[in-house]
């Protein structure tokens, strides 16, 4: 679970943890690793059994490579991460956030990945059974085309 470096994210993060109880009677032995970004003080935050808090993940992309299932925010390096890794994910896009809303969503939905979700409508409850009903299953969504480094280099070598 994280919500990147803006202190925006905590009432996600307070969410998602109070979810956390449920989801493990859901998912026995289930174990959550929270970062809470720069803005946020771990301090600030429950402490469950089975639950990590940690105030920054240095590579946190090996992390979420690795995980077996993500929640974070909509913001899109995050989640193209996630894609781009075959890792399942659910996504809480910021309420008036037009990026997230609509650039990041439409992306996601292109590659079939991710499960958005609606923090006004997720209760813990909600995110618990979400939690729950994604883990473990496999990931079907597209792969991500490489090579766009390479093509930018060609097109402005042709300006040149």
């Amino acid at each position: 679970m994280t919500v990147g470096g803006s202190g925006v994210g905590a009432h996600l993060l307070h969410r998602v943890i109070d979810a956390f109880d449920e989801a493990r009677r859901l998912v026995p032995g289930l174990r959550m690793v929270v970062v809470a970004g720069p803005r946020i003080d771990p301090a600030t935050l429950p402490t469950r059994v089975g639950l990590e808090v940690h105030p920054y993940v240095h590579n946190l992309y090996r992390l979420l490579a690795a995980c077996d299932l993500a929640v974070v925010q909509g913001g899109l390096t995050t989640t193209m991460e996630l894609t781009a890794s075959g890792r399942p994910f659910l996504y809480f896009p910021l309420g008036h956030h037009f990026e997230q809303q609509f650039h990041v969503a439409y992306r996601l939905n292109r590659y079939g990945a991710g499960r958005r979700m609606d923090f006004e409508t997720s209760t813990p409850q909600v995110i618990a059974e979400a939690i729950a009903s994604t883990i473990g299953r496999p990931v079907h969504s597209q792969a991500v085309e490489t090579g766009g480094a390479a093509r930018a280099a060609a097109t402005i070598a042709e300006l040149l």
